[in-house]
């Protein structure tokens, strides 16, 4: 079949951002779908930083798939592209030039060639494909100018939830595909910004380290276990391009070792830009810890208390810091026992244990949010959904099999603490409870509210266990390892 060049877009843009953070967030090309209004999705295909030899598929609505190479990479000042298709082939080229005063003009060039019937239409029609171009930028100017309304929230989907069954849908992947069409770029830049993440070896933690990393956060990622932190921060690594990973062997159900953590991280004295307290287990029979502690309690309240107090100067140094707390759709079902905190009382069940204890961090970060707002710290809690994690599998295996079709994937779980540790907009907002970048209510009835003095007693008593169980000042973690970049 014959090939006919049929057209050359020219266009640039000029925004007030610095050249840094512009070619951070446009050479990460699998990021497109947020500001070109065609693309479904973007896929990185090869592991590593933005390079020559680097490819990505990119999948548009109108139902077929672009494969990019990058042919020529200079830092900062351009990259160009190959593109291959079965509707065109093509040669892109973006560059990028700092303006004074700071700001930073991107300018795009393509040269598209269509298969003969094709290169006709458009001949035909050339503005269409302008039309094409100047939306994409439009779009690129809006994600670059990151100037998003803080999200407030929806009274339909607060009655939804109040409701139960209309609401529900809304934890499968089902209600992550609705909720993302609304969603808005998030283009802020990480490079300077240091997060830690407990948990952070599989599952949601995992999710959610690999999305910072890929948006250039400095990760400091707490795990039990030393080697296979130390094989997941490598990979970690390789896949972003990003060395800034940091590993920090802490049992977070061990009160010890949480002040031990605590204490490392204060003496290397460096800011914490996000924290993000996901690490998380379902027990069942009812256990202990090697300290006495009923073990839903020690990882999912105390534990996660302890930590967030104990850094919180390192938080307040960072200026502009968030804290996002991974909740559960369980604790709509149940009221924090200020008297019973350790299911000490009746018969015990795992999923009521975890629910309690996700409820009293519900309240913790309502409270940490009033009390850290001057301090610049903002506090939210999230719902991952019902995701395919294998604590889900191995904890509720009945509830596994009976939603595995409509479970989301780990990342899709994870987006909201991505974005409420990364976006604009979420700094904006605090003190709330999301799903899917959502405001969710943090109750759906009055029988789970506590009353102020039961909020009162809580804080009182996880203060008190803070200082009881308070260690002398540790070098080294709890295995001697400290903590190391990958």
């Amino acid at each position: 079949m014959s090939m006919d060049k049929t057209l050359t877009l020219d266009e640039q843009i000029e925004v007030d951002r610095p050249l840094r953070e512009v070619y951070a967030y446009i050479a990460e090309f699998s990021r497109i779908q947020e500001w070109d209004p065609g693309v479904a999705r973007g896929v990185k295909l090869t592991p590593g930083s933005p390079a020559v030899g680097s490819e990505y598929r990119i999948d548009m609505k109108a139902g077929f798939s672009l494969h990019y190479r990058i042919v020529e990479l200079e830092p900062c000042a351009r990259m160009r592209m190959e593109v291959d298709s079965k509707v065109f082939t093509a040669r892109e080229e973006i560059r990028f030039a700092a303006l004074k005063g700071g700001g930073t003009r991107v300018r795009y060039i393509a040269e598209f060639t269509f298969p003969a019937p094709l290169a006709a239409a458009n001949k035909a029609y050339p503005a269409a494909m302008e039309r094409v171009g100047k939306s994409t930028m439009r779009g690129l100017q809006a994600a670059l100018e990151d100037d998003f309304d803080a999200p407030e929230q929806s009274a339909l989907v607060a009655l939804s939830d109040r409701l139960v069954l209309p609401g529900i849908w809304r934890f499968t992947r089902l209600g992550y595909k609705a909720s993302r069409r609304h969603w808005k770029p998030v283009s802020a830049y990480l490079g300077d910004s240091h997060v830690v993440i407990t948990g952070a070896t599989s599952g949601l933690g995992l999710a959610a380290a690999q999305g910072l990393a890929d948006m250039g956060a400095r990760l400091t990622l707490v795990a039990r276990d030393a080697d296979k932190a130390a094989a997941v921060a490598a990979d970690i690594a390789r896949q972003s391009g990003n060395a800034s990973i940091a590993v920090e062997i802490c049992d977070l159900s061990i009160m010890a070792q949480v002040h031990a953590l605590a204490e490392r991280l204060l003496q290397a004295g460096e800011p914490v830009h996000a924290l993000v307290n996901n690490a998380g287990a379902l027990f069942n029979p009812r256990q202990l810890t090697s300290e006495g502690f009923e073990a839903s309690f020690a990882l999912l309240l105390l534990g996660p208390y302890i930590l967030t107090e104990r850094l919180q100067p390192l938080l307040a140094q960072a200026g502009d810091a968030r804290v996002v707390n991974v909740l559960s759709g369980g604790m709509y079902s149940q009221k924090i026992r200020v008297r019973d905190l350790q299911s000490e009382r009746g018969e015990y069940s795992g999923a009521v244990a975890y629910a309690r204890a996700k409820r009293g961090l519900m309240i913790l970060t309502e409270e940490w949010a009033q009390a850290w707002a001057d301090a610049g710290i903002v506090v939210n809690a999230m719902h991952p959904g019902w995701a395919d994690t294998p604590g889900v599998e191995s904890s509720l295996p009945g509830f596994y099999r009976l939603t595995r079709p409509l479970l989301r994937s780990p990342e899709e779980g994870a987006d909201t603490a991505v974005w409420l540790a990364a976006s604009t907009e979420a700094g904006k907002v605090s003190g709330e409870f999301w799903l899917d970048r959502e405001i969710h209510p943090s109750h759906l009835s009055g029988r789970t509210r506590e009353t102020p003095e039961e909020r009162a007693q809580l804080l009182q008593v996880l203060e008190e266990l803070r200082q009881s169980t308070a260690v002398k000042p540790a070098a080294s973690g709890p295995r001697g390892k400290k903590a190391r970049r990958s």
